[in-house]
């Protein structure tokens, strides 16, 4: 008859070398044989008993369970087999109810993402102005490119977004803080990073494009009031220096 050592059994089992001593010790596998020297030596019919108790604890049973279950007639056995059939089916009927759980919550969390990221455009909708941009420059190719990436992103693209424009809002006001002219090169300067911001994540935005937006955002009563929120006067601002950024081309 075949013998294999600890190490071969663990390597076969895919257990360690601890757990088989431990099952020694509490007396669940004892090796069929050991060397003078004390190694233990396993044989066919310990390997069939491992693969019981291997199976047995995959099911869920402690291992006083399965000395009981391998040390008991077969009447008992199917007792002990029943009640654990309940316990694993009650095990699953909770596993069911948390995965519906967070499956709620998932959808839950998609909606409020949904929802912060038209919060982090902040009031942006280009395709509201589609026929105005396509009487101006006789194409929509733009709020296709925007559409594409758009679709792509991520909460975090949206947070990031979010705190890159409150970023060069806030460069804005800066600068109209500082009392300077919206023709200043420092508001220039400010008006090219927010034409650069929606040339980076939307569609690209050309020089007069920016200005028409710029136009939009005085003309619009919902761009006006969400940069008057910010600083008095903003929405007007932002309107002459993307217009004096533009004349520059």
């Amino acid at each position: 008859m075949r013998k294999y050592s600890i190490g071969d059994v663990a390597r076969i089992a895919g257990v360690s070398i601890k757990t088989l001593h431990h099952y020694d010790r509490i007396e669940l596998l004892v090796p069929t044989n050991r060397s003078a020297a004390g190694y233990r030596f396993y044989n066919d019919a310990d390997l069939d008993r491992l693969h019981s108790i291997l199976l047995y604890r995959a099911l869920g049973f402690s291992l006083r369970h399965i000395g009981q279950l391998l040390a008991s007639d077969p009447k008992n056995k199917m007792s002990l087999l029943r009640a654990q059939k309940t316990q694993v089916e009650q095990h699953i009927e909770r596993l069911t109810a948390v995965r519906l759980q967070l499956e709620q919550s998932l959808e839950e969390e998609e909606q409020i993402m949904s929802h912060n990221k038209f919060e982090a455009l902040n009031g942006f909708d280009p395709d509201q102005y589609e026929d105005e941009v396509q009487s101006r420059w006789g194409d929509t190719e733009a709020y296709r490119i925007s559409a594409k990436r758009t679709k792509q992103y991520t909460k975090e693209d949206w947070s990031r977004f979010a705190q890159q424009q409150q970023g060069t809002n806030e460069q804005m006001i800066a600068v109209m803080e500082a009392g300077l002219d919206a023709n200043s090169p420092e508001a220039i300067a400010a008006a090219e990073k927010m034409r650069l911001l929606i040339d980076t994540w939307f569609y690209p935005c050309s020089h007069e494009m920016h200005a028409q937006l710029g136009l939009m955002y005085v003309q619009d009563e919902r761009f006006r009031q969400n940069y008057e929120q910010q600083r008095t006067g903003l929405a007007e601002f932002i309107q002459r220096a993307t217009q004096a950024n533009a004349d520059q081309y």
